[in-house]
């Protein structure tokens, strides 16, 4: 038979363990919540009144049979944001690299439209924090605004039913961040 004693240092065993796995536990998920994913993000979860609801990273490469054989040809970011007052969303593409190529804005201030063979879009030059970029509106489509960054990247910003003005402003504000990452 075992005594008081042993009783209770057998107790404190227990809870002895039973703590440090707690502690191993506590100190993985802290672990796992600090360290960022290979393809982190950085696209701000907040920007004004718009949030970051949704988020994909392709990493862009040739094809080999081999993954050594691959090589890289950039990366492919595509976000979703949302507001709620008025409601409307915003998606962004960010494309970067030698795979998807650079962006062609024609030189000068253009403002036209596609005729009678398109969308009955409209489109113009200009430029955006100071980037050049083109414009696409459309009663049907939306619109669409394609810019120029440094270092072969292009981000282009697609919505319905907001103001040109909304989609400048925002646009503007998302390149000061692209531009200081």
């Amino acid at each position: 038979m075992k005594n008081r004693a042993d009783k209770i240092g057998e107790n404190n065993n227990r809870q002895y363990k039973k703590h440090m796995l707690m502690l191993h536990i506590a100190v993985i998920v802290l672990v796992i919540t600090l360290i960022p994913p290979a393809s982190a993000s950085f696209l701000p979860a907040e920007l004004g009144n718009w949030r970051l609801i949704a988020e994909h990273i392709t990493d862009l490469a040739t094809s080999g049979q081999e993954v050594s054989h691959s090589e890289n040809m950039g990366k492919w970011t595509s976000a979703s944001y949302v507001r709620s007052e008025p409601p409307a969303g915003i998606e962004v593409q960010l494309t970067e690299g030698a795979g998807p190529g650079g962006l062609y804005v024609p030189e000068g201030v253009i403002s036209s439209d596609d005729g009678p063979i398109g969308f009955l879009s409209k489109y113009e030059t200009l430029s955006v924090a100071g980037r050049r970029a083109i414009l696409e509106r459309s009663d049907v489509t939306g619109q669409a605004l394609a810019v120029i960054l440094a270092g072969r990247r292009t981000v282009t910003f697609e919505a319905r039913g907001i103001s040109r003005e909304d989609l400048l402003g925002f646009a503007e504000s998302m390149i000061e961040v692209l531009q200081h990452e």
